[in-house]
């Protein structure tokens, strides 16, 4: 009898449990999520994009003295050395005339000395009616022409033995082609100097984005090692061929008086040049977003997230320009808008 009871039990529980199961109506809440962003105003503001590039301090080719050799001969020392900055006066190197030159320069004082000669007998004939007067013009003529000869002859150098040369300005020793004991002809680069008070700097750019730069304008110029110090200037020139060295097109900037004080030749310097400012509405470069349908923003319309997609312009590392799609004044979300969709409910972090 109890082995009855204990299965009716069983059952009457199951059965029971498969009634409570199927009468069960479940209970689900569903939990809607609400993000907290941030919101920026769409402004205007003058926005420019930057072209950078690098490049290295030359001197200015427009204060450079370049000296020659001005006849043959042996050198006999040499004061300076590449690098080196030097005043006005000080000597540079001397050189001693070669017997060649010393030779042209004593018959040239020969001939000086025949024509002053031949000049005086035809005055004298001429006065005694023996010769006429055009042979006495030649006599002049002569004389004149051995004594411009003598004169270039002098101011060459070859009438001393040993001349030394001196710096014509002050300024920065760029070139020396010149050490004691060789020998030269006439006419050859002995040394360079610049000017120490102009410098300009040499950046190199891509020919892709020579379309976008003029002469004119502005140039952040700052150290590739010291970013703290940076100063303006324009660009000058707009090279049309590739440097050979660097395969990019010379973009050549001047260094203002006050900052050439402060840098040293073959410094390296990168440029930051100013294309196309103009006014723009702008918005944070946070706020853009992109798909695979182009650029969007979020703004918030009753409470939630609304997808308005626009059309993007020039950008800085801050900034992006709104070309369409927003008004001046109108609120985006520029924090919190990375995990976001459309229609997702919203509200503003409080501050």
């Amino acid at each position: 009898m109890k082995k009855w009871s204990l299965l009716y039990f069983i059952v009457l529980s199951t059965l029971a449990n498969a009634c409570v199961a199927n009468n069960a109506e479940p209970v689900q809440k569903a939990v809607q999520v609400t993000a907290t962003v941030e919101l920026t105003p769409v402004v205007s503001k003058v926005i420019q994009q930057s072209l950078f590039a690098y490049g290295t301090i030359l001197p200015d080719t427009d204060q450079l003295d370049t000296l020659s050799t001005p006849h043959a001969g042996m050198v006999e020392k040499v004061w300076v050395r590449p690098g080196q900055k030097i005043k006005k006066g000080d000597f540079l190197f001397s050189l001693n005339t070669a017997p060649g030159e010393k030779m042209t320069f004593l018959q040239a004082v020969a001939s000086v000395t025949f024509a002053k000669k031949e000049l005086s007998k035809q005055e004298q004939l001429l006065s005694e009616h023996l010769t006429t007067e055009s042979t006495v013009i030649s006599a002049r003529k002569a004389l004149k022409d051995a004594q411009i000869n003598l004169a270039s002859l002098q101011k060459r150098g070859l009438g001393e033995n040993l001349q030394r040369f001196a710096a014509p300005n002050d300024g920065i020793v760029t070139q020396v082609n010149l050490q004691a004991g060789q020998r030269v002809q006439s006419d050859v680069s002995a040394i360079q100097i610049a000017s120490d008070q102009q410098f300009i700097v040499r950046l190199g750019v891509e020919p892709a984005d020579l379309g976008s730069l003029a002469v004119g304008q502005t140039v952040k110029i700052q150290s590739v090692f010291d970013d703290a110090k940076p100063f303006m200037s324009e660009v000058s020139q707009i090279h049309a061929m590739l440097n050979p060295t660097t395969q990019l097109v010379d973009v050549i900037a001047p260094i203002p008086l006050e900052e050439s004080k402060h840098l040293v030749i073959g410094s390296r310097l990168t440029g930051e040049i100013q294309i196309n400012p103009h006014l723009a509405l702008v918005v944070p470069r946070n706020a853009i977003l992109t798909d695979d349908k182009g650029s969007y923003v979020f703004v918030i319309k009753e409470g939630k997230a609304k997808r308005i997609n626009v059309v993007t312009g020039q950008s800085t590392h801050e900034w992006v320009e709104v070309m369409h799609g927003l008004q001046e004044g109108e609120n985006v979300i520029s924090h919190g808008n990375y995990e976001l969709s459309s229609g997702m409910k919203v509200q503003q972090e409080k501050k």
